[in-house]
């Protein structure tokens, strides 16, 4: 792999860094600008001077912003370059067609680094025909070329986030060994140096030994902003298992099954040779979770109290009754609808017993409503708390006060539109981000604001809860994930490397990782305890708008804007399958309790059950919509803000009424 891309850069007489460099810089201006910002101008100094750098931050962006804008060398250059460019794609054309998909990956980002240079050198018109000469080649690549298009003048290509980072960074393509000595042996006889040193410039080449990739894998590498996912870091070390309580692995076993196996084993030999096999199962069941999982205190929670312990205790005994969502039974969906509520309800959730409801609104609140005949009390005063009795079984109860109970609460404190409001898992907090940039902590005992959290600069669009409570995420337009801790108003990490707002976020059931989905239309998986990216995911085709971890941790599935579903496997940060039933955004992902189905939701009024089930036993065949689809329910005018599954597998959704949507 290193000597394969030493090759390429011998042959241009030229030694380059490789695109990590980028993701460094990018990481450096961010901690500079926290550091700044937080007024720490001391520790500044003593980073600027550790690390080398001269000036800020602003000469810092402004001296890179004048190396990507750096103009071809002379008008015989850039013919030279179009005649160079137009040789390879007839080479790729009459290549042999195992190796054609995997040679066709560098025609895309070469096509956009000819027609920004020719823009950079002051050639619009030349671009414009160089563009309508050889668009018809980047098939899949439509959305991108009109807005390639526009870009005609080099002040342009500054305001443009997409193309000045695609600019900035390198592409990233991968090929097996036999495509990459083909492409490089038509450009070195060919003396295309021109080519070469473009794609030393601004592609990185990820050689692999094997067989060349499928179509189906060349069909997701070319839908991505900037190409695969490196490599070395997806073989990094993912601890994704999940430890879990006996109870709640018999619990999580086929219900139908385990009842049938929990009647009087002794009385019949038949029946109790069935428990042992459940027992077995459970068993299995245990080894597979376990086998992979972190250690205990790789993170550190606080220990959990006696109401939570009692909350966990309730929830295994209504999963042990839940229903089991297959082809021959049909899931249950409950809708709730906002009405006239078009543009003032921006996001919605409901809590992991699906009986709060949050949302986030336009005009500054967060509103909060109870799903069942349980109201919302406040916290007694001071005073009358001093008269309770502490040992009383019932104290948790005895704290509300029963006067103040109500179906819904508003509250505010942020200034200006919120954008994304969830409830931690005991229904104690709920956390909530805006436009405001900042990430406020609610009280739903107290019905106050508990704290504010400052770090980002730009708005936030997501946040989310550890299934363990205690620390959550917030990521939004300053393209960074940061992490928090209810006991500290700093964050704890700062996760940098994506290239566009972050527009998705979701916490591993371990507790021990962060998934952030990006505009850059990637996704990355920080470890928590590092600091680091430990998968890097790409193929989707539009910005992701929707993550969830399935329960046992192996799996991730992800939905786009495009209206594309795309599931991953955690193990090997490949991808496993592609699921696609909607015409609009993916805009809300939910599992089943047990792992065996994902539901979706969408822009496009559309609740869709899928097989998952099925998808990990033929993860190495292609598979049919119809093998997979269980359901497809349409709601009444309603676009999906949020699905979930209560612990008895029914499915919840919460839409906001659009006529004629």
């Amino acid at each position: 792999f290193i000597q394969s891309n030493l090759r390429f850069k011998m042959a241009t007489g030229e030694l380059l860094s490789t695109s990590e460099d980028g993701d460094d810089d990018q990481l450096m201006q961010a901690v500079l600008g926290y550091l700044k910002k937080k007024n720490l101008q001391e520790t500044v100094c003593t980073l600027r001077k550790e690390a080398d750098i001269h000036g800020d931050e602003d000469s810092m962006h402004i001296d890179k912003m004048k190396q990507v804008l750096t103009s071809y060398k002379s008008a015989q250059h850039q013919e030279r370059a179009l005649s160079q460019f137009g040789a390879l794609c007839q080479f790729v054309e009459k290549s042999l067609e195992m190796y054609r998909g995997e040679l066709s990956l560098v025609i895309y980002p070469l096509f956009v680094q000819i027609y920004l240079e020719l823009i950079v050198g002051n050639q619009p018109k030349l671009a414009r025909e160089f563009y309508e000469k050889y668009k018809g080649q980047q098939e899949g690549r439509e959305e991108d070329l009109n807005e390639l298009v526009t870009i005609t003048t080099k002040e342009a290509l500054q305001l443009n986030q997409n193309f000045f980072q695609f600019r900035s960074n390198k592409y990233v393509v991968r090929m097996c060994k036999d495509s990459f000595n083909c492409l490089l042996s038509h450009l070195q006889d060919n003396s295309h140096v021109l080519l070469l040193n473009l794609i030393n410039l601004h592609l990185f080449v990820d050689v692999f030994d094997g067989l060349p990739k499928q179509p189906s894998q060349v069909a997701l590498s070319n839908s991505t902003l900037m190409g695969d996912g490196m490599r070395s870091v997806n073989q990094q070390k993912m601890f994704y298992g999940v430890t879990l309580l006996p109870a709640m692995i018999s619990a999580l076993l086929d219900p139908d099954e385990f009842d049938e196996a929990t009647v009087d084993a002794e009385a019949d030999p038949k029946k109790k040779k069935k428990k042992d096999k459940m027992i077995l199962a459970t068993v299995k069941q245990k080894d597979k979770t376990e086998s992979h999982a972190p250690q205990a205190n790789r993170i550190p929670y606080p220990a959990i109290s006696e109401s939570e312990a009692a909350d966990q205790q309730e929830m295994i005994q209504e999963l042990t009754g839940r229903y089991r969502i297959t082809h021959g039974s049909q899931p249950t969906i409950a809708l709730y609808t906002f009405i006239n509520a078009k543009n003032i309800i921006n996001n919605a959730s409901l809590s992991e017993d699906c009986k709060l409801l949050t949302a986030a609104c336009q005009n500054s609140a967060v509103k909060v409503w109870s799903l069942t005949k349980n109201k919302l009390h406040k916290m007694r005063d001071a005073d009358e708390l001093e008269n309770l009795n502490l040992a009383d079984e019932n104290i948790i109860d005895m704290i509300m006060d029963e006067k103040t109970g109500s179906q819904s609460l508003t509250m505010h404190g942020h200034i200006g539109p919120v954008y994304d409001a969830s409830v931690n898992f005991n229904k104690t907090l709920i956390l909530s981000g805006g436009d405001d940039c900042t990430a406020r902590l609610w009280s739903l005992q107290t019905h106050t604001q508990l704290s504010a959290y400052r770090a980002h600069e730009h708005p936030i669009w997501r946040c989310a809860w550890s299934p363990q409570g205690h620390y959550f995420a917030t990521g939004g337009v300053d393209r960074l994930v940061l992490l928090w801790s209810t006991q500290h108003v700093s964050p704890v990490r700062l996760f940098s490397g994506h290239l566009g707002d972050v527009t998705s976020l979701c916490m591993h059931p371990n507790g021990n990782y962060v998934a952030s989905g990006s505009s850059d239309r990637s996704i990355r998986i920080w470890d928590m305890s590092s600091g680091g990216c430990v998968r890097h995911l790409t193929g989707h085709k539009g910005a992701v708008t929707s993550l969830v971890f399935s329960p046992h941790g192996h799996l991730l599935v992800s939905g786009d804007e495009a209206g594309i579903i795309l599931v991953w496997d955690m193990s090997t940060g490949t991808h496993a399958a592609t699921l696609s039933n909607h015409t609009a955004a993916v805009t809300t992902l939910a599992m089943s309790r047990e792992g065996g189905t994902v539901v979706s939701g969408g822009m496009d009024c559309l609740i869709n059950t899928w097989d998952l089930a099925f998808v990990v036993d033929n993860m190495e065949n292609e598979l049919a919509n119809e093998d997979v689809l269980i359901n497809k329910s349409r709601t009444k005018d309603s676009p999906l803000l949020y699905v979930g599954t209560t612990r008895k597998n029914l499915i919840m959704g919460v839409g906001n009424y659009c006529p004629n949507s």
